[in-house]
């Protein structure tokens, strides 16, 4: 275990080895997807101390030191992990109040986090794309949907990427011009991650909606939106990420000159169809 690890080699190491030591103790998950030079910087020490660090703790090198601190995150956000340590717990309070009290902290925290002028820097990246790709796996994917959903509404060219054997064929249209949203909570799926990094290499812009600036996402993404997650269970909340798909979803409406023509389009549609009972 890396901790143990840690305890143990503690007394030996350098004064400068015993800062990263101290950092990883500290802050685990914060460092486990830090490269060598974004943690050096963390710790101001040099990226030599970090690798020679990694080495006197027993690895071979900051890659596998890295990997293993990767696993124990992963292990950590675990539903089951999690589910296992609150029901080892009796809370004294009502669960169904402090889930409440928790997503309205959330929504605080994530507003006090997000300046007008970042979400007005997106709603003109999503006013300006060519054509928007929205990649969203597993839970993520829902609030990824409903940001396409609220955004076709409002603009021509929304695709929800497929997670199958579709993806490349959807891809393979995206260039320079294009924009990707990405939408990714623990437990992060690597193919968000992939994704955000194939659209940079061909020149998309990419934009992250997610929970901290050091998750996968976050490193490659041109902007990034931060959303509260804590919960009382053992399920991210997405109230904040819903809120931000709100915002986004009004800015753009409110801004772009198309939208009144394109929701009149949809709902004529609508009703040649009697798509609704009322």
């Amino acid at each position: 275990m890396l901790t143990e690890k840690l305890q143990k080699s503690y007394p030996s190491l350098t004064k400068q080895q015993k800062k990263v030591a101290e950092f990883f103790l500290s802050h685990g998950p914060e460092a486990a997807f830090l490269s060598v030079a974004q943690l050096s910087q963390q710790v101001k020490t040099s990226q030599a101390s970090v690798v020679r660090f990694s080495r006197a703790i027993g690895f071979k090198g900051y890659p596998e030191l890295q990997q293993e601190l990767q696993n124990w995150v992963r292990q950590k956000v675990s539903p089951v992990k999690v589910l296992q340590n609150l029901m080892g717990k009796q809370p004294k309070e009502n669960v169904y109040a402090r889930i409440f009290q928790m997503d309205m902290q959330n929504l605080r925290e994530t507003e006090k986090a997000i300046s007008q002028e970042t979400l007005d820097r997106v709603v003109n990246e999503i006013i300006r794309a060519r054509r928007i790709g929205f990649i969203g796996y597993r839970t993520s994917r829902a609030v990824a949907y409903l940001l396409y959903y609220h955004l076709s509404r409002v603009r021509k060219n929304c695709e929800i990427l497929d997670t199958g054997n579709n993806l490349t064929t959807q891809l393979i249209n995206f260039g320079p011009g294009d924009l990707l949203m990405a939408v990714s909570f623990p437990r992060y799926g690597r193919q968000t991650f992939e994704i955000l990094k194939y659209g940079k290499k061909v020149g998309c812009r990419t934009i992250a909606i997610t929970d901290a600036p050091i998750s996968p996402p976050s490193q490659v993404a041109d902007i990034v939106l931060l959303a509260e997650r804590e919960s009382a269970a053992y399920f991210n909340s997405f109230t904040s990420a819903v809120t931000l798909v709100n915002c986004l979803a009004a800015g753009v409406s409110l801004k772009s000159k198309r939208s009144l023509e394109m929701l009149k389009a949809f709902d004529q549609i609508d009703n040649d169809l009697k798509s609704f009972m009322i």
